[in-house]
């Protein structure tokens, strides 16, 4: 199914979001009805993990905050400024590295080894004695409960399937 017509319970299907959080949240969000939009006629929705901006975004903003904090703890505190534009530029330093490796699609292995690293960063810094340590595990914390939120998922996916098949046509 790539795109669903009429059916306004198609907005929090689990299979519009990526990570598997939100997928967990658009499963339960699912369960509360939905009132019917009465402006418009007919409505169209992409099933497509990759349409949800705000799950991206959020995600991105998240990385970047936690490299920005990871480099502002290694640099001397008259350089804390520069830590913001020199996480920006390690996280696409990072991605353009991957990109030279290999041909084809890099989505897969961009995300692997991006987030790879920050797990490494992310143990590194949580052992150490200083503030980044709570970004540290927070990551980690959040790492987990997606990680979580997937193995649910996974036992939910009988659940996830019914629930998508209400539409279809």
């Amino acid at each position: 199914m790539n795109a669903v017509r009429d059916c306004p319970d198609a907005k929090w299907f689990p299979s519009r979001y990526h990570f598997a959080l939100a997928r967990l949240i658009a499963f339960v969000r699912a369960h509360f009805p939905i009132r019917a939009r009465t402006d418009v006629d007919h409505i169209l929705l992409a099933i497509d993990d990759g349409q949800t901006a705000v799950e991206h975004y959020c995600v991105s903003i998240w990385l970047l905050v936690t490299a920005t904090c990871y480099i502002a703890a290694v640099l001397p505190p008259r350089w804390a400024a520069a830590a913001l534009p020199l996480g920006a530029a390690a996280i696409q330093l990072t991605i353009a590295l991957i990109g030279t490796i290999g041909s084809g699609h890099h989505l897969r292995r961009n995300s692997l080894l991006l987030f790879g690293l920050m797990i490494i960063a992310s143990a590194y810094f949580a052992i150490r004695n200083s503030p980044v340590r709570y970004v540290a595990w927070f990551f980690l914390g959040v790492l987990i409960l997606n990680s979580l939120a997937w193995l649910t998922m996974l036992a939910l996916r009988g659940a996830v399937r019914r629930l998508e098949q209400r539409c279809e046509t």
